[in-house]
């Protein structure tokens, strides 16, 4: 299996997914988002993906997975080379491990593979099958992080059924759209205005749930979600009482409710 080194230095860009993510992989849910291989156009669907972070301590490997998409072309991830009208090479990648600290550090990889360059300025940089199955028995012998590996037939398989629910207009429940919507709003509760890390100091940082406005069940398949007016960011609690009756309470109803009970407490 063909394996490449992708890279994320949170200096050039703000992963404010990151830790949902971390969330959903460890416990067991899907998380695919995609990702700038560089100029590597030979990647396939079902090869083997490791996450370098790099740029600010602790660097090193902090994810592993599968590619879930052939590459295709997106507008740059750089926001004034995308005004420049550039793009960039981006692949899906089905996250099956994942950590806010290397799970391999960078000074373990230099030092057992020093003739390998293990900063590259961009990602898609393929990784030899020996140190690659070396680097995957890694993270598999550390019980935190171990999954169960897919074939490349299987992923064959995501990867269709991927298609024919998303389409490419389609935000769906896409990691993306919750990008967008938490860069617009932040990390407080839009119901009560619940702050995760001051609750939880450095545990809970950059951690929030998102909540669609509008129910996609109720929406077309063409329905393009816009993170600005369709999504909000709350907490667990206040979304789980958006949720208890059909349709969901709005925000403001769940937000004058709150404040009936309080002037009644």
């Amino acid at each position: 299996m063909s394996a490449y080194l992708y890279t994320w230095n949170p200096n050039k860009w703000d992963w404010n997914d990151q830790q949902d993510a971390i969330y959903r992989v460890n416990n067991g849910d899907q998380y695919d988002i995609y990702w700038s291989c560089g100029v590597t156009k030979r990647i396939e669907i079902g090869d083997l993906f490791f996450l370098m972070r790099l740029g600010v301590e602790p660097k090193g490997i902090i994810g592993c997975g599968y590619v879930s998409s052939q590459p295709y072309s997106l507008p740059h991830w750089d926001e004034q080379k995308a005004a420049e009208g550039k793009s960039a090479l981006r692949t899906d990648l089905l996250f099956k491990a994942l950590s806010e600290n290397p799970i391999v550090s960078l000074t373990y990889l230099e030092e057992k593979y020093p003739k390998r360059k293990w900063t590259p300025q961009a990602g898609g940089l393929s990784i030899p099958d020996e140190i690659a199955k070396e680097l995957f028995s890694v993270i598999q012998d550390n019980r935190n992080y171990s999954f169960t590996p897919i074939d490349k037939k299987k992923m064959q398989l995501f990867a269709e059924g991927k298609v024919k629910s998303v389409t490419y207009k389609t935000y769906d429940r896409s990691p993306v759209a919750r990008q967008a919507c938490i860069e617009h709003y932040g990390y407080n509760c839009s119901v009560c205005g619940y702050s995760f890390e001051e609750a939880f100091g450095v545990i809970g940082a950059h951690y929030i749930e998102v909540h669609h406005l509008n129910q996609i069940a109720h929406v077309g398949e063409e329905y393009l979600i816009n993170p600005k007016t369709d999504l909000r960011p709350v907490c667990a609690n206040c979304h789980r009482m958006l949720h208890k009756t059909r349709p969901p309470l709005s925000i403001e109803e769940l937000k004058t409710h709150n404040k009936k009970i309080k002037r009644t407490s």
